[in-house]
């Protein structure tokens, strides 16, 4: 079939208002003795789009079934009876998949994913080498102003103010002029995600982190204002809320993992005393 004439097939038949379902299920495409009808190609076309579209999907995908035929019909002239059995693959992987969804679906139902403070607190203390930084980190207040600077000095005041009416004043002030208002204060994230916000190179960044705790700087087109709360360095211990998140997600696969070897274990016991199986 050439191009134009499936072009054509797929779009009389696929607009084809009054057609019923049996009429429209006509061959687009034949390899061999397989066929590729249209009702398994309009499948995969989504609902609602243009007509083009349609067409260059339906398209695409009788092209790319066309390949995947032929490989078929070249692997099957070209491999070994023994190559060709696949059947044990195609059962050992029908079990796996069977077995891994019946353990998703028995954890969604049972598993607690709800994990403690005390939990975490005492993984964190236990396995505290497994938590040293790979990188620095930071908390910080990050703000980027187009110039000129409306009212210079009073920015200058503001970002470094404790103050809370201060800190509600700075907000303000941000909400009509600033490009960027970054308050990182209170979350802990890696000193290089703040630093790339600055224009020029900050070569020491130890030490820029260990002698700054206010920090300004300008391009061409911005003032960067920079206030750093706190500050932790590469190979020391993590601090807690850092990595609470990851040793929230460690629990519960433990715990998972746990679920599905005490399910094994009961499913076999349970098996046992009932005589459902004999080991010769």
């Amino acid at each position: 079939m050439t191009k134009h004439s499936l072009l054509l097939l797929l779009f009389v038949i696929l607009y084809s208002c009054n057609s019923n379902k049996s009429e429209n299920d006509k061959p687009v495409a034949k390899v061999n003795d397989n066929i590729l009808y249209l009702s398994t190609v309009k499948e995969v076309i989504p609902n609602g789009i243009s007509k083009d579209d349609s067409l260059l999907i339906a398209q695409n995908y009788t092209h790319q079934w066309i390949k995947k035929q032929l490989i078929i019909s070249k692997a099957e002239l070209n491999l070994s009876e023994e190559d060709k059995d696949v059947s044990k693959m195609v059962e050992d992987y029908r079990s796996s998949l069977i077995i891994h969804k019946y353990q998703q679906q028995l954890i969604e139902q049972k598993i607690d994913t709800l994990i403690s403070q005390f939990e975490i607190e005492n993984y964190y203390r236990s396995y505290s080498a497994n938590f040293i930084l790979n990188r620095n980190i930071l908390k910080a207040l990050y703000i980027k102003i187009p110039i000129p600077v409306p009212n210079l000095s009073k920015i200058q005041k503001l970002y470094k103010s404790e103050k809370e009416d201060d800190w509600a004043e700075l907000e303000d002030y941000c909400f009509q002029n600033a490009t960027k208002f970054d308050n990182f204060s209170d979350r802990w994230i890696y000193a290089q995600e703040l630093l790339n916000k600055l224009p020029g190179n900050i070569n020491d960044e130890v030490k820029f982190l260990k002698h700054t705790k206010y920090y300004e700087t300008s391009d061409s087109t911005h003032h960067y204002f920079v206030k750093i709360q706190e500050f932790e360095l590469k190979d020391n211990l993590a601090p807690l809320p850092f990595v609470k998140e990851d040793i929230k997600k460690i629990l519960l696969n433990k715990r998972k993992i746990q679920f599905i070897k005490n399910l094994e274990e009961n499913i076999y016991r349970d098996a046992e005393s009932k005589n459902k199986f004999k080991i010769y």
